[in-house]
């Protein structure tokens, strides 16, 4: 459908026109705008003298050699953890196998905010295996380290991979394989030389996925990562010392973040394209029931996996009603003190979450419905430049998307810098790829014909919208909004560079009580973060059905 069928229909023209004008000025301009003024030296000419200190610095090359390495890192564990889960789960029934449905809703939802400090109580200096392991002379190896790191992001990142992996081999077309053990091929090479070619869509889309989260993560790093900096916290570090100064560096170190996620985007593509194969659907590769001790290890592989996702939450409920003194622990007590300070004397953090996420969740769902209606039934090279801007965040580490903001509409005809709306407006951006593409999902199931019917009888098409299409894709609008709510509440990377006096959010409330040592105050938030979090997700599985989050 082209361009003139939109110029048939102004009402929708309209719509398109705003939504490419809103992305373009609230997204594009302050994205070329850092990019441009990254390019800006000091004397205000412009030049390199920002990259050039950049590459010319040991400590500044020392913080992208550790983001990569931290990347390519965690990308490896996870895609070796995901994948494997993926392979054993699709491929074998075995007892408690249902189990794995719960890791995308565990792993996804839980803030990294929480985990960090949940693996702090566990594994830090003073936690609670060390504390058990003291008696016996045994310490364990400092969790402010590159192997904490790893070992905590990977717990945060494998079910990237894990989904994409398992995707992908439910979509294959066991026809194949058949096909390659008739002609007498053994196992290991119908693995290698059938299966793992259609797998690498797969494998590199769930590789892209985690390694941009990896390289754009705030949280974890900024709690475990003092000894290892790397380029997201030093570029909120820069940003902070350098607020009445030269914005270069900061910028600067942003735009390479920028560039690391286009360019693994493009690498991706290129690699994808290059390896496409067709298949046909519906047959995919049926699961072979295990017994015996193989059996007992798939079914304890999936426990440990669910008892690892799930441990950080349950550490903080227990230290949520943890006595403490400063900021040792005496577990084993009970006090409701850590929760009255944070519900009833303390409760700003809980009220500023929820208004930005009520604000970011309205407007991200009415983007939305529009933006996917437009991409899947409106067709044209002008919506698919919306498709392409939509996407655009997804490549975009919150910490950067914060300091675009920041550096755009701090001065000028559009001032937002120290208002509530700033961070609604990052909110919104940071969480509507996903929401476009729930929206997405039932519209490129809906007859086009439905629709038509409708306008020939005189129905205008936007009121043929409401009364046709929307009915159709209410569910996954509900379970994109309750999604797009919980992310929202647990958004840290973005909020840390644009919150203000006043407007601290239950994650940065978090982060600060873990900085200045109170951890079972920092516990007693983050449990009424999760109840927050969860209880939506429990009213939308039992009002409207929906799993979200699942693999159902």
């Amino acid at each position: 459908m082209m361009l003139g069928t939109l110029k048939r229909d102004p009402a929708w023209l309209a719509v398109g026109v705003m939504a490419i004008g809103l992305l373009g000025i609230f997204l594009v301009w302050p994205l070329i705008g850092m990019l441009g003024k990254s390019f800006i030296n000091g004397d205000g000419a412009f030049g390199l003298g920002g990259y050039a200190r950049f590459f010319s610095d040991a400590s500044y090359r020392d913080v992208l050699i550790n983001t990569l390495i931290l990347g390519v890192a965690v990308t490896l564990t996870s895609m070796v953890l995901g994948g494997g889960m993926a392979v054993i789960v699709a491929r074998c029934r075995f007892p408690l196998a249902g189990l794995v449905t719960a890791l995308p809703l565990v792993t996804l939802v839980i803030p990294d905010v929480v985990v960090a400090a949940a693996w702090l109580l566990i594994l830090g200096k003073q936690g609670l295996l060390n504390t058990l392991l003291a008696p016996l002379g045994i310490e364990l190896p400092s969790l402010y380290s590159w192997w904490g790191l790893v070992f905590v992001m990977t717990l945060n990142n494998y079910v990237y991979a894990f989904v994409a992996v398992l995707v992908g081999l439910k979509s294959m077309d066991r026809n194949l394989e058949e096909a390659a053990q008739s002609l007498g091929r053994p196992i290991g090479r119908v693995l290698g030389g059938v299966t793992l070619p259609l797998l690498l869509p797969s494998i590199f889309a769930g590789a892209l996925i985690v390694f941009t989260h990896v390289i754009g993560s705030f949280g974890v790093p900024a709690i475990l990562g003092a000894r290892t900096p790397v380029l997201a916290v030093k570029a909120y570090n820069e940003f902070v010392s350098e607020m009445g100064g030269n914005p270069q560096m900061q910028t600067t170190m942003a735009s390479l973040l920028v560039f690391l996620g286009a360019g693994l985007l493009l690498i991706q593509k290129w690699v994808v394209e290059r390896r496409q194969f067709q298949m046909e659907s519906g047959r995919s590769p049926i699961a072979v029931a295990v017994s015996g001790w193989r059996a007992g290890l798939a079914s304890a592989a999936v426990v440990c996996m669910v008892a690892l996702s799930l441990l950080p939450a349950v550490v903080v409920v227990i230290t949520a009603f943890t006595p403490s003194v400063g900021p040792v622990l005496r577990y084993g007590g009970f006090t409701l003190a850590h929760l009255q300070y944070a519900l009833i004397r303390a409760p700003e953090p809980l009220y500023n979450s929820l208004f930005l996420a009520s604000i970011a969740t309205g407007a991200g769902v009415i983007f939305s419905v529009a933006s996917a209606y437009l991409i899947v039934k409106r067709r044209s090279a002008f919506t698919h430049l919306l498709d392409v801007l939509v996407m655009l965040p997804l490549t975009i580490a919150g910490t950067v998307l914060g300091i675009a903001l920041i550096n755009t509409f701090n001065s000028g005809w559009l001032v937002l810098t120290g208002s509530w709306v700033i961070m609604a407006l990052a909110y919104f951006l940071r969480r509507m790829p996903t929401s476009v593409r729930a929206a997405a999902g039932p519209l490129h199931n809906l007859k086009d014909a439905i629709e038509e019917a409708s306008m020939s009888l005189g129905v205008s098409p936007l009121r043929s919208f409401t009364r046709v299409v929307l009915p159709v894709i209410v569910p996954s609008v509900i379970a994109a909004a309750v999604l797009m709510w919980v992310t929202t509440l647990s958004e840290l990377s973005a909020t840390v560079v644009l919150y203000f006096g006043g407007m601290n959010t239950m994650p940065i409330e978090i982060f600060q009580q873990i900085d200045s040592g109170r951890l079972a105050l920092a516990c007693a938030y983050s449990l009424v973060l999760l109840l927050t979090i969860f209880i939506p997700l429990a009213l939308a599985r039992w009002i409207f059905k929906l799993n979200v989050g699942t693999l159902e």
